[in-house]
């Protein structure tokens, strides 16, 4: 019980953001998060509680070590059990698996990389590890204290240690490594208008949003055509032409946030899309102001007509090099409350009584995780697609993953919860899939983190030092405008250990405090027998 308190504490301070859309969701979600905690406490109270055991003088080297092992075993046992249990929130009813003790390393990214072969929620295993090894090191320190003992050397202290520096160690290895390998470099245009809205209702009419996307496109295309005469002017060279200065320095992509653009688009299987006129000479706008490929977030529709309840309805990413070129990704792991609704009579009134907005039609999940491709740099390069929450998923993430040049494109939308810290939690949750994946991700996001971030989780520029990130005047990511950068492919795109075997070591980690648990319940009931007889 008191586990579960502690976990409440956390998740109430820690789901604040959530409050913006619903206070008693919030509430209720912290409730059943915190239902972690308490198995945790469980089984650290019971199975892997070192203490027990009652204490025991040790006087040889051999009673040293074996004190030593034992502690070591139980904090391998309790970190363990804790990165299961962080994996298993992820899946378990949809999952929901923000904000792990993993993710406090997004500020500390040398001992971030060691995402690459265990994921955020192995990185778990190195706080419960190193405390469950000191609180036992200081319990015993002070039992030894009063039993006037001989101080002993605290060797399971020295070998936690020695993991947080090794762990350290290859981290800064592997900080400066992974952005040393050969590489294809692209320029990218991210816009961002920071569009309001209440929960799932935009606020602004659908001219009023289109026509102020094509007029940061036009000033961001300005500024580039300024900083290439400019370049050229300083190099000696002549300013070319208007129409060849429209094809030097041009971005390879031009990227706009999640299900931004108003209206549907309608696709049927005999053709590439077949959307109504004014979706289509929108596309076209975009597509058409230069040579670039054009990715936006979009809602996707097949079937004959809106009302059919056979028609399917998807939250979309879609990629668009031309006419024939078009290729779109349907987002697999739908939201629930946000993308859709669970079948119950009560649940669709509930959400209108808190949100003040009814969800008119669930969203339809997609099939195909494939990836895409589009031409970065003078390359053809892979791409992992991925629309809002799912670049916070790592079992997600990894599936489009290919022993090639790959980037993550995610176009989002954290408009929902106002101007609260959840775009900031969003990101430090999205940014481990690149360390992950060794894969850099260009991110749109309507409101919310606007920016390009390398292979090892940072918004700075490792060539230039420029942070690649869209801000206001005071830091925050809650500004209108566009963001013009660089971002940096690996040419081999190799798999990491996470790639191949995903969350391997927090499921080992369950497996192993599980079989501990049926160990100690079978001891226990031996020693219970034993006793009786």
């Amino acid at each position: 019980m008191l586990a579960w308190i502690a976990g409440m504490a956390f998740w109430v301070i820690n789901l604040k953001w959530l409050w913006t859309v619903t206070m008693p969701g919030a509430l209720v979600l912290g409730a059943y998060l915190s239902i972690y905690f308490g198995i945790f406490g469980i089984f650290a109270a019971g199975p892997a509680n070192p203490w027990r055991k009652s204490f025991r003088a040790t006087k040889t080297i051999r009673d040293r070590i074996q004190e030593s092992t034992r502690s070591l075993g139980y904090a391998v046992l309790l970190g363990g059990f804790w990165c299961g249990l962080e994996w298993l929130r992820g899946w378990v009813l949809t999952g929901f698996g923000w904000n792990g003790l993993g993710v406090a390393f997004a500020n500390h990214l040398v001992l971030a990389q060691g995402a690459e072969f265990v994921g955020v929620t192995g990185l778990a295993f190195l706080p419960v590890f190193m405390s469950a090894v000191a609180v036992q090191t200081a319990r015993r320190f002070y039992l030894q204290f009063r039993a006037h003992e001989v101080k002993m050397l605290h060797w399971d202290f020295a070998s936690a240690l020695v993991v947080i520096m090794l762990a350290f160690t290859v981290g800064t290895i592997r900080l400066s490594s992974a952005t040393n390998t050969s590489k294809i470099e692209g320029r990218v245009l991210l816009v961002q208008q920071d569009i309001p809205q209440v929960a799932g209702d935009i606020s602004w009419e659908p001219d009023e949003i289109v026509n102020g996307f094509q007029e940061l496109v036009t000033e961001a295309l300005r500024e580039v055509d300024e900083q290439t005469a400019k370049q050229l002017m300083e190099a000696g060279e002549e300013k070319p032409g208007e129409d060849v200065m429209g094809t030097i320095g041009t971005p390879d992509l031009l990227v706009l946030p999640e299900a931004c653009l108003p209206g549907w688009l309608w696709q049927n299987d005999d053709a590439p899309s077949s959307g109504s006129p004014f979706m289509e000479d929108m596309l076209a706008w975009f597509s058409q102001q230069r040579d670039w490929t054009f990715v936006s977030g979009i809602n996707e529709v097949r079937g004959e007509e809106f009302e059919d309840p056979e028609t399917e309805i998807y939250n979309s990413l879609l990629i668009d090099g031309g006419p024939l070129e078009r290729q779109s990704y349907q987002k697999t792991h739908l939201v629930i409350l946000g993308e859709y609704i669970p079948e119950l009579p009560f649940l669709h009134e509930l959400y209108y009584r808190q949100t003040g907005v009814r969800l008119p039609r669930n969203m339809t999940p997609g099939r195909d995780c494939k990836p895409l491709e589009i031409e970065l740099g003078g390359w053809k390069v892979g791409v992992i697609p991925s629309i809002c929450f799912e670049d916070t998923l790592g079992r997600v993430t990894r599936r489009p993953v290919r022993n090639e040049s790959q980037i993550i494109l995610n176009v989002t939308n954290d408009g929902w919860f106002q101007k609260s810290e959840g775009s900031l939690h969003h990101f430090r949750n999205a940014l481990f899939r690149c360390i992950e994946l060794r894969r850099p991700m260009v991110r749109s996001a309507n409101r919310g983190v606007t920016g390009v971030v390398s292979v090892t989780g940072s918004l700075t520029d490792p060539f230039t030092g420029e942070r690649r990130s869209l801000v206001d005047e005071n830091g925050g990511p809650f500004q209108r405008g566009y963001l013009l950068a660089s971002v940096y492919v690996p040419v081999e795109g190799q798999v990491t250990v996470y790639a191949a075997f995903g969350d391997w070591f927090a499921a080992g980690g369950l497996g192993l405090g599980l079989l501990w648990s049926v160990f100690a319940l079978i001891r226990r009931k031996l020693n219970t027998a034993e006793a009786v007889t």
